[in-house]
Formats: C-alpha cells, structure tokens, sequence
C-alpha cells in the first residue's frame, strides 16, 4: 500500500506556483527523519535514474557517430532536444500535480522515461531518434518537481537540509556512474543496450512506485500567470537564467562533449575518455560542500565570481593547451564547475519577493537545460565540425568569463541579497 502523508500539517514549499507556507516544528523531528528515511532513499534512486538516464548520451555519442554515421552537430542537436523536451516538462508539471498528485506524476516520469529511452534503443530513423530524446527530456523531467515538493512534504522542516542533501548525491553519482556504465556496455555490446537496459530498470522501479510508493494530501496549486509576468519583469530574474544557463552549460554541457573532444582531438580511445570523466567527477562530491561553506564565509557574491572566473580559465586552457593538460584541465574544471551551484541559488533566494521565490528558481531552472544543456554542448559540437573542438571549448570558457558581469545584475533584485545589512 502507498503511504500518504497529511497536508496539514507540513505543506511543501512552492514549486512553479505553489504555496510557500513552513510547517511548525515538532519534538520529534529526530524521530520523523528516521521514519521517512526509506522513501527519501528511493526517491534518490528515482533522481539517480532519470539523471543517469539524461548524461548516458554524452558517453555514449562517439559510438552513436560511428554507427549513425551523423556529424558531431547532428549528435550536439540531440542533447538540445532533450533540453527542450526538460523545459516544457518544468511547465507541465505543475499541471500534472495539481491534478494527479505527486506519486502519479513520479510514476509517470518512470514509465513514460522507460519508454523513451526503449524507442532510442530500437528505432533506426534520425528524426525517430531526435524524438525519443525530446521525450525523455520531457518524461524525466517531470519528476524533479513532484519528488523535491514530496520529500518536503515528508520531512520536517528541520531535517530538509539533511534530506535534500542526500537526495542531491544522485546527480553527482550519476556523473561518476555513466561514463563506466557506457565503457561497460560498449565493452560487450551496441550504444543502443544502454539505452534498453536502462530502460527497464526505470519501468520496474516505475511499477515499484505505483504500488509502494509514497504520497501526499497537499498538492500544488496552478501557477498564476500574472506572478509569471512579475517575476520576468524583474531585471535580476534574467540575470539569475544566465547564470544558471552557465552553471548548467559547464557542468553537464561541457560534460556531454569531453568524450568527442579526447577521442577527435586529443587521440585517447573512447574507454580511456570515458574513464576519466567519470574519476573527474569523483572530487565533486566533496566540493559542493566545501563550496557552501565558503560561500557563507565569502558571501555568494564573492564566491560566484572566483568560482566562475577558476571555471573559464580551466575550460580554455582544456579546449587550447596541450595534450599533456588535458587530463589535470577536466579534472579542474569539474571541480570549479562544482562550486558553482551553492553561491548562484543561494543568491537566487534574494531576487524576489518571499511569495514568488519558489517559482522564480523553478521558472529559471526550466529554462537553463535549454540555454546551457543544450545550445552549449550543441555549439561546441558544431565547432568540432568546423575543425576544432579545442576552439568551441575556449569559445565557451570566455563565456563563462563573461558571466562574472551578471553577478552584479543580481543586486537589482526586489529584495537584495548583497546589501551590506545582509552581507
């Protein structure tokens, strides 16, 4: 039987429109941890797969290149319509939960994720191809939303920091687990195994969930469209898209072209290539902590601009130097392109009003897939086409230099987090 949890007593903090009233604390909350650990867990395997699901592309393009015989852009283009497919997920499922509730909607993301990634395994055509990535941006992302919004529901208030931070380990495992996972399966069989393996582990974990899995009361609520609009005029919200567009493109993006780029460029064999992105992402997990505890110490302000200007430098002398650097360069780039995060929704909690925070990360996180996810590793990859790699990657380094210029537009916000009475 699935276990549902009352509304009201812990409401879940709004996400992309829904309310953001805190529940008051209890003297079990110790207890409460304990008890809802179980679901907390699986709901981390749930975002372990999707994520997992979404980044086995990158690793797995060279092989696809070869038996498609398609360009490097044609392989970028698929890693944008699956950036667009995320993007109108994050505008649907605030629909699909205020309807269905959030154990639906999860359910929904695992099958319908199942499903996607068994048509990319069969199907021959390209534009077949580009279709099934669409729908599994749009499958996958449909879980994000129910599954952060649920864990807050099941957790009290006080333990959302421990729980969120055991939920946040499974897209950082799942940068570690692909590379090895696509080097394995490329090992003893085609690209197109990974896609259907995958692809039932999500449509049993899906059948799990529907019978076993948890629920709540509270749901959320329609986004109004007028705080949509209030919330894009403000000049900081822009700011805030940018910024999480480069933190998105550094991150995933450059990681989706690092196999293509040591393998034309750089002369490793694909095993090798994907052996070290993997050990790169390993220090990340440790960083994003020490990230956050500087950026209290610094100011997110401060600590954004050091991490974005370390993430630059690190990616052109990666796309420019020689191929004795290339392998410290990725490695200093995953772990400066991990402080990133911590400082930039830090500041993000200052740009609005209390009553449009939760939508205005929500809203800036939908479009970021899009704009670094996407157009990013697309752009690189179109350079590789052109000639050079080296060359989209240095292009891309500048333009993370660039974004230490949008820190400031943060400070127009409505409420400003940069004030001296705040820093």
């Amino acid at each position: 039987m699935h276990r549902k949890s009352s509304g009201r007593k812990n409401r879940p903090p709004q996400c992309m429109g829904e309310d953001t009233t805190r529940p008051s604390a209890t003297p079990q909350a110790r207890d409460r941890l304990r008890e809802v650990l179980p679901p907390v867990l699986f709901l981390t395997l749930i975002f372990f797969l999707h994520f997992l699901g979404r980044q086995l592309l990158g690793p797995m393009l060279p092989a696809m290149e070869r038996d498609l015989r398609i360009s490097h852009a044609v392989s970028g283009l698929f890693i944008l319509v699956m950036g667009a497919g995320f993007f109108l997920s994050q505008l649907v499922a605030a629909f699909v939960t205020a309807r269905f509730g959030y154990r639906i909607c999860i359910v929904l993301s695992l099958w319908g994720a199942a499903a996607s990634m068994a048509g990319v395994g069969l199907v021959g055509s390209l534009w077949a191809l580009f279709l099934g990535f669409f729908l599994l941006g749009v499958t996958g992302g449909l879980y994000a939303p129910s599954g952060i919004a649920l864990i807050s529901v099941l957790v009290h208030p006080r333990d959302w920091g421990k729980a969120m931070g055991i939920h946040e380990l499974a897209p950082n495992l799942a940068l570690i687990v692909a590379p090895f996972f696509a080097t394995m399966v490329l090992g003893v069989a085609s690209w197109r195994w990974g896609f259907l393996s995958l692809s039932g582990f999500l449509a049993v974990t899906g059948a799990v969930y529907a019978r076993h899995g948890v629920d709540a009361e509270a749901r959320g609520s329609i986004p109004d469209i007028h705080r949509v609009r209030e919330i894009a005029g403000n000049p900081a919200f822009w700011g805030l898209v940018g910024l999480l567009s480069i933190a998105v493109g550094v991150e995933t993006g450059v990681y989706a072209v690092v196999p293509l780029f040591l393998v034309n460029e750089r002369g490793f064999d694909l095993a090798e290539a994907n052996r070290i992105l993997g050990l790169s992402r390993i220090p990340g997990l440790a960083v994003v902590l020490l990230s956050g505890w500087i950026t209290d110490r610094l100011s997110p302000r401060t600590t954004l601009r050091l991490a974005l200007g370390a993430t630059g430098v690190t990616i052109i002398v990666l796309g420019l130097g020689p191929r004795s650097v290339s392998i410290p360069s990725i490695f200093a780039q995953a772990a400066a392109a991990a402080c990133l995060f911590p400082p930039i929704l830090s500041a993000a909690s200052g740009i609005s009003t209390p009553e449009n925070r939760a939508l205005t990360i929500s809203l800036s996180l939908a479009v970021a897939p899009v704009l670094g996810g996407g157009l990013v590793p697309a752009g690189i990859a179109f350079a590789g086409d052109l000639g050079s790699f080296g060359l989209g990657l240095a292009g891309a380094g500048v333009l993370v230099l660039f974004g230490v210029m949008l820190v400031r537009s943060l400070e127009r916000g409505k409420a400003n987090l940069f004030s001296p009475g705040i820093l």
